[in-house]
């Protein structure tokens, strides 16, 4: 058997500092279902303050979107009309990780999340599938899910950044006659404003 070391202590004091940064950051969301409706509880009693903690982690101050917001990302991971408590735990870590600044932010991680898991599941599709055709599908449905997914990161990559590009000269040669700048020029994509 092995033993603990104080390296040991000190890493697993890390994680849990860790674990329990998250937890205070959004609390989790639980999923009971009753025939084929869903009820979602916020942290341990519902109390408004988990809402609130939620809401900010989800970038959001406007208790109508979280309601729609969840609902949607249950229908997102669901399973013949269940909501599997910890793929809904998962997709909302994704979204939380992924710290939205606002409800446009929280929808595209919510539709990053749901590419992912759907991604998986073709992953899953074409590791067990015994015909040539079901693997052959599997295959087209996550080529195109894993591409949706790095244009979403590219996407949320441009809107963070408000649309901006920066171009950047590593090389300059100058003619005879001719002058440079010396120092770093950027040369700034139009944004939103500049239209």
């Amino acid at each position: 058997m092995n033993e603990v070391s104080k390296s040991d202590d000190a890493a697993f004091a890390k994680l849990a500092g860790k674990l329990h940064e998250r937890r205070a950051k959004a609390p989790d969301v639980s999923v009971t279902m009753e025939g084929n409706k869903a009820s979602f509880r916020v942290g341990e009693d519902s109390s408004g303050e988990d809402y609130l903690r939620l809401m900010a982690a989800l970038g959001t101050y406007d208790y109508g979107f979280l309601d729609s917001f969840l609902g949607q990302i249950g229908n997102a991971v669901s399973d013949k009309g269940i909501i599997p408590e910890g793929k809904m735990r998962f997709a909302l870590g994704v979204v939380v990780g992924l710290e939205p600044r606002n409800e446009i932010e929280a929808m595209l991680a919510a539709q990053m999340a749901a590419v992912h898991v759907c991604a998986m599941d073709a992953s899953r599709r074409y590791l067990w599938g015994e015909s040539l055709a079901s693997k052959d599908s599997a295959e087209r449905a996550l080529t195109k899910l894993t591409r949706t997914f790095a244009a979403q990161m590219e996407t949320l990559k441009r809107y963070r950044s408000k649309g901006q590009q920066v171009v950047r000269v590593e090389r300059v040669t100058v003619n005879e006659g001719g002058q440079a700048i010396v120092g770093p020029v950027q040369h700034r994509g139009r944004g939103d404003d500049e239209k």
